[in-house]
């Protein structure tokens, strides 16, 4: 937060006025050229095999072990038993080619184990992911992806994580940053790809939360 101070004499008195300037609500995305864009989503809430989806219009939803809310721009979604293993956003955004950014804050909940926060859907070898960013409970909190670490003593704070991916006909290449710093960059495999996020994983643990603000997405 930048503060301004300002002195202005009014009928002889001296009059200290602090303006408080807030920090932009994103930073934007990585790299130039990008043209923000807003896909439509949808809210998926897979219980005992069976998936239930929610319009984007959804403030709160629940299942036998998972939940949704959404309020002063922050997304919450939590599994509390094993009735649930999936509470995300599905982004509807298909694509086999072409570059594509996903940007969002993300926060942790302390005690949350082994549970995705996010992902590239799209492997035309196994029909799933390119990219999944798990959220693990060593070191404090811990972001893997990539088969890799990417940042440690989370719980609690708000992450910054941008991934962009550039896809093609014999599969591309996507990269991470988290809060403004390149972190891994890796091959990836061809597919009909989307973006989801939310929390999900089988629950091996009392609960699990991720919450997801200043989300957005854009391409080139």
């Amino acid at each position: 937060m930048r503060v301004t101070r300002r002195i202005a004499a009014i009928a002889g008195t001296a009059v200290l006025t602090v303006v408080l300037v807030q920090p932009s609500a994103f930073a934007g995305p990585v790299g130039s050229g990008w043209q923000e864009h807003n896909p439509s989503w949808n809210l998926q809430i897979q219980s005992r095999g069976e998936m239930t989806s929610y319009p984007s219009s959804t403030t709160s939803a629940s299942g036998p072990g998972g939940s949704y809310s959404r309020s002063g721009g922050v997304q919450t979604f939590k599994l509390f038993n094993n009735g649930s293993n999936r509470v995300e956003v599905r982004v509807q955004d298909n694509y086999r080619t072409g570059q594509r950014q996903f940007e969002g804050e993300l926060k942790v909940t302390a005690g949350t184990d082994d549970e995705s926060a996010m992902q590239i859907f799209g492997n035309d070898g196994d029909g799933a992911t390119t990219l999944m960013i798990r959220s693990f409970s060593k070191n404090g909190g811990t972001l893997r992806g990539g088969g890799k670490d990417l940042i440690s003593n989370i719980y609690g704070k708000w992450v910054r994580i941008n991934v962009t991916h550039n896809a093609t006909a014999t599969g591309g290449s996507y990269s991470i940053y988290i809060n403004g710093k390149h972190v891994h960059t890796n091959n990836g495999p061809k597919g009909d790809h989307y973006f989801k996020y939310g929390v999900y994983g089988t629950l091996k643990t009392a609960g699990a939360e991720h919450q997801w603000r200043n989300v957005h997405f854009y391409r080139k």
